[in-house]
């Protein structure tokens, strides 16, 4: 007489099946959720940089903007030059010397970059810049800027009118604030984001 021997040590197919198909919806699982990780991470990752990015330009400007018209010796006539929606030009003397080109400043878009003085970028994006009478030109001091505004305020606190084109302060004498707003861009636009808003 042959015994009978049960092999019971090995899987069947209906068992393998059923475990391949739960590794594989686990797998899925996982997957989805490292893929929002990485989207989250690389979209903070951008604002972040866009923040670095407008916080370096907003303390450069500050600073240099807190010293306009500054002219301890009353030599150089050092006030704020001209007062466009787009522009804020100004001199200042910081070393005592009245025909220094550095203490001539310029903030904003240059010509080439915003050709209708309106304060957003005609190709888009462009430099924010900082010009200096000493030939270089708009230097960058932030990068992916869509848009820039000055807004300039009387003593009381007031926003003083605009007029003309470029939008400018018929007398900047009366500025005593300035109040700026700038809206940037991130360096790596989001594939999947549609900008359906339009500035003015």
């Amino acid at each position: 007489m042959k015994k009978r021997i049960n092999n019971s040590r090995g899987f069947t197919l209906v068992e393998l099946m059923i475990a391949l198909a739960i590794s594989g919806i686990i797998t899925a699982v996982l997957y989805s959720a490292y893929l929002v990780q990485q989207r989250s991470y690389t979209a903070q990752e951008a604002v972040a940089e866009m923040q670095q990015n407008l916080r370096a330009a907003m303390m450069l400007m500050s600073r240099d903007i807190r010293m306009a018209g500054y002219d301890p010796m009353g030599s150089s006539s050092a006030t704020i030059v001209s007062a466009a929606v787009n522009q804020l030009r100004f001199t200042m003397d910081l070393n005592g010397i009245p025909t220094d080109a550095n203490d001539d400043i310029t903030y904003g878009f240059s010509a080439a970059n915003d050709a209708n003085n309106d304060g957003i970028a005609d190709a888009g994006v462009t430099s924010l810049g900082r010009n200096t009478n000493t030939g270089g030109g708009f230097q960058p001091v932030a990068y992916n800027i869509q848009a820039i505004e000055f807004q300039y305020l009387d003593a009381a606190g007031t926003p003083l009118a605009m007029i003309g084109t470029p939008l400018h302060v018929a007398t900047p004498n009366n500025i005593r604030a300035v109040r700026v707003s700038i809206l940037a861009r991130a360096s790596r636009p989001d594939p999947k984001f549609t900008n359906n808003q339009v500035y003015t």
